[in-house]
């Protein structure tokens, strides 16, 4: 007669983390970061202080300290646009078209997502403006009005209302 085998099951006694929606920073975690970042910005600042010392003192000592706030913009447009400087033209021209209901699918689809089924980055720009508002921007006059026309997606209530 043969036994059956006995299920192993370890317990664990730890606390799960919360969502990352509901979890603050500690005020240890705070200043950690903070301490992190003023030391970065303290070895740059030595950098160009130093290199600024030996071309001439040609920079004032304000425009040394505060040099690495030039980096901000740079930062928003990767955050935002993404790395390559060819992607960033939503932020200077396009044709802007609202989503409506008959496009279910690309609303509820994300944004990344949208982009690269709408033919990519340099095509299109998916932007949410509003709970619920999606718009796209199209590089081209012609991709606007063609999606205007005959838009790619149909949701499937609009199909079975049409037959």
């Amino acid at each position: 007669m043969v036994s059956p085998k006995k299920k192993i099951t370890t317990m664990y006694h730890h606390r799960p983390w919360p969502d990352d929606d509901e979890r603050d920073f500690t005020w240890g975690e705070l200043i950690f970061l903070a301490l992190i970042v003023a030391v970065i910005w303290a070895v740059y600042w030595l950098i160009i202080h130093w290199v600024d010392h030996w071309v001439g003192d040609w920079l004032s000592w304000y425009v040394e300290l505060l040099s690495p706030v030039m980096a901000l913009p740079l930062l928003w447009l990767f955050n935002r646009y993404g790395r390559n400087p060819l992607h960033w033209w939503p932020m200077l021209w396009g044709h802007v078209v609202r989503l409506e209901e008959h496009n279910a699918e690309l609303v509820l689809m994300d944004q990344a997502a949208v982009v690269k089924v709408m033919g990519g980055p340099m095509r299109v720009w998916c932007d949410i403006r509003d709970k619920g508002d999606v718009y796209l921007k199209f590089r081209r006059k012609r991709d606007a009005v063609w999606f205007g026309l005959f838009p790619y997606f149909r949701s499937r209530k609009s199909k079975r209302q049409k037959n």
